[in-house]
């Protein structure tokens, strides 16, 4: 007979994924980032960090989803399009607009993913009938805040820190 008390090797490879897409996350954050952000001013100048990101995104959605994970590369994929073609279609009529739209939908539509992944994770268990229809009103919600934000916040740090030195300055 086996010890069933033994964990699995599926569990110990989402640790592992989990432990390593954390390490990654800090060495970019904490490492990758100052030194590339120091020597340029362009945030599209930043290929490391954005690719030990993205690293770290996909090793700790797949230390955390496990066999879900390729719903999850489905839902991140699927809210970027969301993303471009609700700010598109509310925001840039123009044809011409095509790629401004796709500059700030689809950032959105993969950080509101993101949030929603995770509110969905904490808040949203309960085995009820209506869970789909909080899910789908959840997302909605947090896609037109976050799509709100990217078209009209602009550099919202930069005119708040240039608030506070105007107002300690009085």
């Amino acid at each position: 007979m086996h010890d069933t008390n033994l964990p699995s090797k599926g569990l110990e490879l989402k640790k592992l994924c989990l432990i390593a897409g954390m390490m990654i996350l800090l060495i970019s954050v904490g490492i990758i980032f100052p030194i590339e952000s120091s020597k340029t001013y362009l945030i599209t100048e930043l290929p490391y960090t954005y690719l030990t990101l993205a690293i770290s995104l996909f090793l700790m959605m797949f230390g955390l989803m496990g066999k879900h994970f390729f719903k999850g590369l489905l839902l991140l994929f699927s809210s970027a399009l969301l993303g471009f073609a609700s700010i598109y279609a509310f925001y840039f009529k123009d044809p011409w607009n095509a790629l401004s739209a796709a500059w700030l939908g689809i950032p959105s539509g993969i950080i509101s993913a993101l949030i929603f992944l995770v509110i969905n994770f904490f808040f949203l268990k309960d085995k009820n009938n209506d869970k789909r229809l909080k899910q789908v009103i959840t997302y909605v919600i947090i896609l037109v805040t976050v799509c709100i934000l990217f078209v009209y916040g602009g550099d919202w740090l930069f005119e708040l820190t240039q608030y506070m030195e105007r107002e300690s300055k009085h």
